[in-house]
């Protein structure tokens, strides 16, 4: 059981279960993700009731210490992150830079990214959970989010003057006009209009209902791509 744990683990993190260590190329698709976290994370609870889980096997391009600053994110680091981050409740930003090869901001600004937090606040607060419930200080302070380094880990940030603030009605209604328009824009083009990230407007399609979660919104934003 503790192989197909490793081969799941393996495609779960965009890893070549072969053993060479080579991303793969598999398309992403929301639904096809979420599956794969889901079992294996039932597979794992399975596995630890009969013996020790074996470790999660580093990617070859982001071995602990491996520096990926700067570079473009791929779908394998991205599912990885997904990955890790859902599936482990303590894992936190320190833990996912070691493993990843980035900085802890650009963990958190990737988190944000990817819809799982509307801004730098709420991703850094959640990470301070993470550390206090694992009896550890506290890492980030309510000024981090506004440092040279998380606008250099989240480029544009300084062009989004809502960022971090609470959504009016007006701007409820501006999201469902955009979303609902016939130009299809996708999260990216009105997270522009409105001066928010598009981690924010993933997590607010969710929140006045329009979606059902982030996974149906990354869909369907991937089929307005494709058109």
């Amino acid at each position: 059981m503790n192989r197909e744990l490793e081969i799941v683990e393996k495609l779960v993190l965009g890893i070549d279960p072969l053993g060479r260590g080579e991303p793969l190329h598999t398309p992403r698709d929301a639904a096809l993700d979420k599956a794969r976290a889901i079992y294996y994370e039932q597979l794992k609870r399975v596995c630890k009731q009969h013996g020790p889980a074996p470790a999660i096997p580093p990617a070859h391009a982001s071995r602990p210490g491996e520096s990926r600053a700067g570079e473009r994110w791929s779908i394998a680091e991205d599912n990885r992150l997904t990955a890790l981050w859902e599936t482990s409740p303590t894992v936190s930003t320190a833990s996912l830079a070691e493993k990843l090869g980035r900085s802890p901001t650009a963990i958190i600004a990737r988190l944000v990214r990817l819809g799982f937090f509307s801004d730098l606040h709420a991703a850094m607060q959640a990470d301070n959970n993470r550390l206090e419930a694992l009896g550890q200080a506290a890492h980030w302070t309510d000024r981090d989010w506004q440092s040279a380094a998380f606008q250099s880990a989240e480029p544009g940030l300084e062009h989004r003057p809502n960022a971090g603030k609470p959504w009016r009605a007006e701007e409820d209604q501006q999201l469902q006009a955009a979303w609902d328009s016939a130009e299809g824009l996708d999260c990216t083009a009105i997270a522009t209009r409105l001066g928010r990230s598009r981690g924010a407007i993933i997590a607010r399609l969710v929140r006045i209902g329009l979606l059902p979660d982030r996974d149906a919104v990354i869909a369907a934003e991937q089929q307005r791509q494709h058109k």
